[in-house]
């Protein structure tokens, strides 16, 4: 029965006459359109007569169904093939040809590498300035630990023209240059050409060298999440009046490695026009696609694939051919079939039953849409990786398999202000994770009893652990499915939709509506002849593709309202969808028999040739902003400054908008500048966005902190747009508060590479607080907290502290510290008293703050929440200001003294005490042994004491003898009162 429906299917599908024709070039992602490309034209159907373009454009053989051309003027060309009994119109397209100064591309060949730091540099640069140098080589003869490896990926790129390269060069299977290449490079070399490999998220430049072979540049670039996007660079060098092409790419590999197994039963979907894919959006290029035939994995978007089945016999045999749905998590894929979730890993398939806390009947399983990968969670918090539902509750998974429950029924209703007696009317419709990256939404469809179900949003945050109930309601038919998808943007932007229709909603709930086609109906099927949605597809830039099961293709953008109809670029029979290549491109996959095609889709000149005849126009000519980050980290003393620019011509009044989602938090700064030349208008807006707090002296510290951080969306757009427009805006998250991974070290001291294990010493009790009995006996581990440093004990001691963001330095820290001992050790002090140090009132100490705070620890007694400073007359009270002063900074000549008569051993830790310095809490441990010559006694002291000795010695002996001579005395002149004495 099931294979005669598929049969009967593909006879319907087989019976169908369609004719489409597309076009190639050369170059990569049609890189270069211009007026030196070759245009490789292909007509694929029947009745073809001859191509027919304009007279700027050479065309080799018009009657061919494959020919070339080119075109010697810039302009929109048409170009269509003419077709007996068809009408012509419908295959005409409107090309953008221009006369481009780009005819050069960069080649790129790579390969990873996990290495340990010894000798190879590789540089790197913020804003110009050297931040961080990473020295790594590659020395497969040495084992080192596996904490030190780092990944690099090992790049090899040269310069090519694709109007005269290897074919090798042009399918990206080339090993070394051609000879055309090899010399194109060696004479851009020659004329100072020095390319940089340069993040797109953080704007971090690596700068490669070139290799022993001729003609080619290589690097070694650590493969960590800023690392993700990258575009190769080229400085302002022209040969032949034509420069190189930027060329971004993606840098990123797939942890996730499966083994074949040919012997085991595919697993498929249940029709042929179903395929379910997932990809993670951090690693594009990793994907799984489940078809009718087979499910495929691959890790370079299908320029290779394996097939991925499971063992015969561990379920129904019916079963195997019933996969609802397939994601991609840490663990391997899962896959949800017939209410049940099963795990393929290595060469492993199991279900994950009740024992993992997983209830049955799952509905829909999802994971994450948009990648951060500039986003640090917070100390302690583990996002999730998926998320997965039931009609009434809805689970998440974290990694190593644990799963957790996130809401059920009761707490949903609670949420929406329902009675619990709703229960039996609600249903979990569709979860998602959002643009904001601990966001997850939830579409609950209640049923009244009516044709509609009526939906309603929830949103989860996974920072805040909050709940809110959405200012969002829409009806649906009952019981239909529905799906959803939320824009890479700042404001909450996204779009619902069904087999038929989509519903949108921008900025934040304020724009809402269905897309209609050019006649105004909501019903998408009105111009795909007949058929329905298979797959929505959103990039960064804001473009959106709706594919249709028959492959034709639908266009709308961010905050566009309508859908414009694509040329036929695939045939309607064919197994489509839209992936991402490794260089970030995008590619439409074709899956036929199990087996994966790929074939670049020209987006933009698509978009360009279906809608020349509506004279869509976009109204600016240029919108860009100083935003390259899409994460902000503000801490205190922090400002972000940005500026915005449109350029449009005269009349059309556009200008920038900035729009801010979230707490408000901070306060906000524009200046405007207005220029006009030409008939060319340009509007400048910089916006300053800065907190002026102050932390100092406040009854509760930490509350007006926490009343003062939180997570903020910034969105940059233009105040006009249309689809025909580039990028229409811009997103970037801001979280005030403590970068997770900041911290401060003291400057100079080895935290690593210490040859000494273990350290350990005795403290002397008379050199701890609080009087103990007993010495203190300390076991340090040096392995830990890094060597002590060697200091001279008549020396004084002022560390200097750095502020780290991670790896990456940020500044000196000149504010004020303290710093203690913390085993407790109190033999030393400082050299500045109170008086010497400005003070006007009594500055506080260690000794004062114990006695205030008894019932905290040596730790916490001190510190931003409770500092009060010694220089105001307004605070504290005059006291004794000879005491010493024990506070620290940079400015001040303050330092540690140990002028003792004893060589020790201390380990102190050092905190921020600046309240208005940092949100963190910012401490440092080290350590100081003390070293030099230990002092020589006194000879005065020396012979006073031995005199005294003497003295007493002699004495005692003196007296001895008068003593025994009285005795002796008492024997000879008085024997019986001697006799009796003696007795």
């Amino acid at each position: 029965m099931f294979y005669g429906k598929v049969l009967v299917a593909w006879v319907l599908l087989l019976g169908q006459c369609f004719a489409l024709w597309r076009y190639k070039t050369n170059a990569n992602k049609y890189a270069i359109f211009n007026t030196r490309t070759t245009i490789h034209l292909e007509y694929n159907g029947i009745g073809f007569r001859e191509w027919e373009g304009p007279a700027v454009c050479s065309i080799e053989n018009k009657t061919a169904i494959k020919t070339i051309m080119t075109c010697s003027s810039q302009g929109i060309h048409r170009i269509r093939p003419i077709v007996a009994n068809q009408d012509p119109e419908l295959e005409e397209r409107f090309l953008f040809v221009e006369r481009s100064s780009d005819c050069f591309l960069w080649y790129l060949q790579s390969e990873y590498y996990v290495s340990y730091p010894s000798q190879l540099c590789v540089i790197c640069k913020f804003d110009g300035h050297i931040i961080n140098t990473f020295i790594q080589v590659i020395d497969k003869n040495v084992e080192q630990p596996k904490a030190k490896h780092r990944s690099l990926k090992h790049i090899r790129i040269w310069i090519y023209d694709p109007e005269n390269s290897s074919p090798l060069e042009l399918s990206q299977t080339a090993a070394i240059p051609s000879m055309n290449s090899k010399t194109l490079s060696m004479q851009f070399i020659s004329m100072g050409q020095e390319p940089v490999f340069q993040s797109t998220i953080n704007h971090v430049q690596y700068f490669p060298r070139t290799s022993e072979q001729e003609g080619v540049w290589e690097i070694l670039i650590p493969h960590i999440s800023q690392n993700l996007f990258m575009t190769i660079k080229g400085n302002s060098v022209a040969f032949q009046d034509c420069f190189i092409a930027d060329y971004t790419f993606l840098l990123s590999y797939a942890k996730l490695v499966l083994i074949d197994n040919p012997d085991w039963e595919p697993l498929g979907t249940d029709d042929p026009e179903h395929i379910h894919y997932d990809w993670p959006p951090c690693f594009p290029a990793t994907i799984a696609a489940v078809s009718f035939w087979e499910t495929l994995f691959t890790t370079d978007s299908f320029n290779t694939s394996q097939r991925v089945r499971a063992p015969k016999g561990y379920m129904p045999r019916g079963d195997y051919h019933l996969v609802d749905k397939v994601t991609i998590v840490e663990e391997g894929l899962i896959f949800l079939i017939k209410g049940k979730i099963y795990l393929r890993k290595d060469d492993f398939f199991s279900e994950l039953d009740q024992s993992f806390g997983i209830p049955k009947d799952i509905l829909g399983i999802g994971t994450r849409t948009w990648c951060w990968p500039d986003y640090k969670a917070r100390e302690g918090l583990e996002l999730t990786q998926m998320v997965l539902w039931t009609k009434s509750e809805i689970y998440v998974l974290y990694s190593h398999l644990k799963f957790d429950v996130l809401a059920k029924a009761q707490d949903l209703l609670n949420l929406m202000h329902l009675k619990p007696s709703m229960e039996d009317s609600m249903t979990i419709k569709y979860v998602t994770y959002t643009s904001d990256p601990t966001g997850i939404a939830i579409l609950i469809a209640i049923y009244y009893g009516r044709e509609n179900d009526t939906l309603y949003l929830l949103s989860y945050n996974e920072d805040s652990y909050r709940w809110d109930l959405e200012d969002f309601e829409m009806s649906v038919p009952h019981n239909r499915e529905v799906s959803a998808l939320f824009m890479f943007s700042a404001l909450p932007n996204f779009v619902i939709w069904d087999d038929y229709s989509v519903y949108y909603s921008y900025r934040n709930h304020s724009k809402i509506g269905f897309l209609e086609t050019h006649n105004g109906s909501h019903n998408l099927s009105d111009i795909a002849k007949g058929s329905t949605i298979h797959q929505l597809f959103i990039d960064y830039n804001g473009n959106a593709l709706i594919k249709m099961y028959n492959n034709i293709m639908l266009y709308f953008k961010i905050e566009i309202i309508d859908v414009e109809v694509l040329h036929q670029w695939t045939k309607e029979e064919d197994q489509c969808l839209f992936i991402i290549n490794p260089s970030g491109d995008l590619f439409l996959m074709t899956l036929n028999h199990g087996v994966a095609k790929l074939s670049e889709y020209p987006l933009m000149l698509e978009l360009y040739s279906s809608t020349f005849k509506d004279n869509i126009q976009c109204p600016y000519m240029l919108f860009e902003s100083s935003i390259y980050f899409n994460n902000v980290y503000m801490d205190k003393r922090t400002e972000l400054t940005f500026w915005c620019q449109v350029v449009y011509p005269e009349n059309l009044g556009l200008f920038s908008i900035v729009e801010v989602y979230g707490p408000k938090i901070l306060k906000e700064k524009r200046s405007t500048s207005y220029e006009i030349a030409l008939g060319i208008c340009t509007k400048n807006l910089t916006v300053t966005l800065y907190q002026d707090v102050k932390y100092e002296n406040v009854e509760n510290y930490y509350k007006l902190q926490e009343d003062n951080t939180g997570h903020m969306m910034i969105q940059l757009r233009p105040s006009q747009f249309s689809k025909t427009c580039p990028l229409s805006n811009q997103a970037v998250h801001v979280f005030v508060g403590c970068f997770p991974q900041r911290h401060i070290i003291v400057k100079g001291y080895e935290y690593d590479d210490c040859e000494r294990k273990n350290i350990s010493y005795v403290i002397d009790r008379k050199f701890l607080r609080g009087n103990p009995t007993e010495d203190k006996r300390v076991l340090y581990d040096a392995l830990k907290n890094g060597c002590p440093m060697k200091i001279n004990m008549r020396s004084s001691f002022h560390p200097t502290i750095l502020l780290y963001d991670a790896d990456v330095f940020v500044e000196e820290v000149t504010t004020n510290f303290i710093m203690w001992e913390i085993y407790g050790r109190k033999d030393f002090t400082y050299n500045l008293t109170m008086e010497e140090s400005g003070c006007v009132n009594e500055a506080q100490t260690w000794d004062a703050m114990l006695d205030k705070n008894r019932h905290l620890p040596l730790e916490e007694v001190w510190g931003p929440q409770n500092y009060k400073d010694c220089f105001t007359y307004s605070v504290g009270k005059p006291g004794d200001l000879s005491q010493p002063y024990e506070i620290l900074n940079m400015s001040n000549k303050n330092f540690v003294v140990f002028n003792n008569p004893h060589l020790g051993i201390y380990v102190f830790e050092i905190k921020i005490l600046d309240p208005n310095y940092s949100f963190c809490d910012l401490r440092a441990l080290f350590a100081v042994e003390t070293f030099g010559e230990t002092p020589k006694t006194d000879t005065v002291v020396v012979a006073l004491f031995l005199g005294i000795l003497i003295f007493v010695f002699f004495a005692f002996l003196v007296g001895s003898y008068f003593q025994y001579l009285k005795i002796f005395r008492s024997f000879i002149y008085e024997p019986n009162l001697g006799a009796k004495r003696a007795y």
